[in-house]
Formats: C-alpha cells, sequence, structure tokens
C-alpha cells in the first residue's frame, strides 16, 4: 500500500511528547513490512526549528519524509509548501492517515483526500478526552466546532490505542466506526540491557538508593503533585528512596521544585531534564520501579510501556489507557489517582524487593508480547486493508456503533 502519514512534528523531535514517538515507530513499522510510506510534516520542533532538510524528501528508517518548512506560528505548524504538497500528492496514495490535532496540517490534508476521494483515517491519541478538552476549554470548544468535529464525523474510522480511550470518547457522540490497536515500540531497542549496578555507576547514583522514575514531560496533566505528595510521604519511612522526575519541562517544573522544598524532600528530588532515546535505558535500568499516575487523558502510556520493556515494574494511575493490561498481567500495580493510594503502593511494592524482580520480569513479558512494533504494525496494516475493503479483520476491535 501506498501511505501517507500527516502529522506537524516527528522525529528527531522527540522532546514533543509520545505523539511523535508512537507515529514514528509506527511509520518504521509498516515500511518494515514493504508499504510504501510517506510523511508530510514540517520542520517545527516547538518553540524552534528542527535542524533538518526542507521541501525535500528525506530518506528517515525506511520512511520517505518531507519536512516543509513553517512559515509563521510554529505552535499552529503553517505551512504553505505542506498544503500545496497535499494538493498536488494526496491523489498518489491510496490512504491518508493524520495523527495530531489543532494545527493546520490536518487541514489540507482532510480537505484534498475528500477532493480526490482518498479515504483518511484518523489516530486521536487522547485529544478529544474530556480532562484534555477542559485544558483551554474555550478556545478549544470552538475551534473543535469549526475544525475538528467535522474531521472526526468525516474520516472512514477512528483508532484508539486502548479501550479505556474509546470509552473515554463516548461523550462526543461521534458516528464512524472505530477500532482499537496499541502503540508498538521497536524491541531491539531493548536488546544488551546494561545490568542494574552499571547503569548507577555510569549516572553517579549511589547502589544503596531506592529510585522511584517518572519519565516523561513535566505536565500538569501526569499528575505530578500527586506523586511528588506521596513520594515525600513514603520516604519519611525509607530514608534511601529517591524520586527522579526526568523529562522536559512542560510548565510544572518550576512548581514542582517549589513544592519539594516545602515539604522537606528538595534533596531527594532530582531534575535531569530531557532524557535522550539513547540514555533512556541507564535511567530504566537504574530504577526500582517507574510511576505514572496521570490525570484523565492519558489515553496510552509510552512511558510506562518502555519502563516494562527495560523489566522495570510499573505503577500507574486507573487513568492511564494500558492500566487493565498492567493488572492482568501483573506487570506492576493500578491505583486510584490519590496521594494515599499512591504512597501506599510505593510502600508495599518497595517493601518486597523479591516480589517487586518478579513484577519486573512479567513486565517484560507483557509488553513484548503486547507492544512490539512489528505486530503492532501488521495490525495496523490490517486496519488499513478494512478501510479500503469494507472487511472487519478479527483482533483489531472493531466496532461500528
Amino acid at each position: 500500500m501506498r501511505i501517507l502519514h500527516v502529522t506537524p512534528s516527528y522525529e528527531p523531535a522527540w522532546h514533543l511528547g509520545g505523539v511523535v514517538r508512537s507515529v514514528s515507530q509506527l511509520c518504521r513499522g509498516l515500511a518494515g513490512l514493504g508499504h510504501e510510506v510517506t510523511v508530510f510534516t514540517t520542520d517545527r520542533g516547538g518553540d524552534g526549528r528542527l535542524a533538518v532538510p526542507v521541501n525535500e524528501p528525506v530518506q528517515v528508517g525506511g520512511v520517505t519524509v518531507y519536512y516543509f518548512k513553517t512559515d509563521f506560528f510554529l505552535k499552529f505548524a503553517y505551512s504553505r509548501s505542506l498544503g500545496k504538497a497535499c494538493r498536488l500528492k494526496t491523489k498518489d496514495f491510496d490512504l491518508v492517515h493524520l495523527a495530531s490535532f489543532w494545527g493546520y496540517p490536518e487541514i489540507p490534508a482532510v480537505r484534498w483526500a475528500k477532493c480526490y476521494e482518498i479515504p483518511y483515517f484518523v489516530s486521536t491519541h487522547g485529544t478529544f478526552l474530556q480532562y484534555s478538552m477542559s485544558q483551554k476549554a474555550l478556545k478549544k470548544w470552538v475551534y473543535y466546532y469549526l475544525v475538528e468535529k467535522a474531521v472526526l464525523q468525516g474520516t472512514r474510522a477512528i483508532h484508539y490505542t486502548a479501550e479505556l480511550e474509546r470509552e473515554g470518547m463516548g461523550y462526543l457522540g461521534l458516528r464512524p466506526p472505530s477500532l482499537v490497536i496499541p502503540n508498538g515500540l521497536a524491541l531491539d531497542e531493548f536488546q544488551n540491557l546494561p545490568e542494574s549496578s552499571a547503569a548507577r555507576d555510569v549516572l553517579c547514583w549511589e547502589q544503596g538508593e531506592r529510585i522511584v522514575l517518572f519519565l516523561g514531560r513535566l505536565h500538569p496533566r501526569k499528575g505530578l503533585s500527586f506523586l511528588l505528595e506521596a513520594f515525600a510521604r513514603a520516604a519519611a519511612s525509607l530514608p534511601e528512596l529517591v524520586l527522579v522526575l526526568a523529562g522536559p519541562d512542560g510548565g510544572e517544573e518550576n512548581k514542582l521544585k517549589r513544592d519539594a522544598k516545602r515539604l522537606g524532600v528538595a534533596g531527594r528530588v532530582r531534575f535531569p531534564g530531557f532524557i535522550s532515546p539513547e540514555k533512556r535505558n541507564l535511567y530504566l535500568r537504574a530504577a526500582d520501579l517507574c510511576a505514572l499516575v496521570t490525570h484523565p487523558g492519558e489515553n496510552f502510556g509510552n512511558a510506562a510501556v518502555e519502563a516494562m520493556l527495560g523489566g522495570v515494574p510499573v505503577l500507574v494511575s486507573e487513568h492511564v489507557g494500558i492500566c487493565r493490561e498492567v493488572a492482568a498481567d501483573g506487570a506492576g500495580v493500578v491505583v486510584p489517582l490519590s496521594v494515599e493510594a499512591i504512597s501506599g503502593a510505593l510502600h508495599n511494592m518497595l517493601a518486597d524487593p523479591e516480589g517487586l524482580g518478579e513484577m519486573g520480569r512479567r513486565a517484560a513479558e507483557s509488553a513484548r508480547r503486547r507492544y512490539d512494533i512489528r505486530v503492532v504494525a501488521q495490525m495496523m496494516a490490517d486496519a488499513y486493508e478494512d478501510i479500503l475493503t469494507g472487511r472487519r479483520s478479527p483482533g483489531l476491535g472493531w466496532s461500528d456503533q
């Protein structure tokens, strides 16, 4: 198949979060299956531009990528050259896949897909869950009714990464069919992992420390204020406990530092900043457990899956998309989003090192079975075929309601 992915940002803009990583892994996986995959994106790297060739095709992991120059308003990713490419080239593809919203690229992609009668398919990635829509609510709801509602209602199908996300989208009353396919990760990135002691030596962490790791953007949605207060309670009786909040600042870092000082644990909370994919495994292997205790709106939980692939047990809130799989596979502990529940779980998990190790082994087995990008990419290719032919392949969680 000839597949066009349209998204505002693409690798190497890893610091922009999970959507960039998910889309990149999927495109590489589809290309690895022999499909012809092209990405239309921009040089937007957040508040700055990526150091990439613009307005010309480049090969990235077997995928043909066009980084179109953003003309102005980087956040909106407005690009005249991307719009022109959609007008001239969309007709050459079998299907268009959109994976990001609230920006310019989807507008010409949908317009010209409809014009050429090329089916388009959307992955919402938690964008329209109620918690997400409650942030800057007036602006989002106005734009939703002006642009996004028509995009969603006109798609051939909606892709959700977890059943929890699909359930959370019911309030919008969308008509298109939907299916559930998880995000995938390349397992070879998690081969030859260092021993925990070696990873700690490289990071200059004490061997006797008990490390609770958060890996991701420091954003209010991530529930980090709950995690920090729960950590402070647990640390009162666990003097070796350390919290590592690793990731780029999403507007929460200064507040977390002030709160850590107020709670008397500033010396036991570390903020290493953005962690590159090359260093990620060191942090994972040096950790005793990984925490992702988000508010509603965490549609999947890439960071939790990465930790699981690293053999690290996870502590997740009941709002994380993969929480049901974590519980079913014994890969970690699922808790309500409350300080008491998180603090209690930290105590119980760390009090049983042998059980924690076994949980880590189950986590790795679960992640390899469920989230191998080769399996996930084939599921997505089957979904594309279903859209083009009208069939309904088993195992994709299709719902036509």
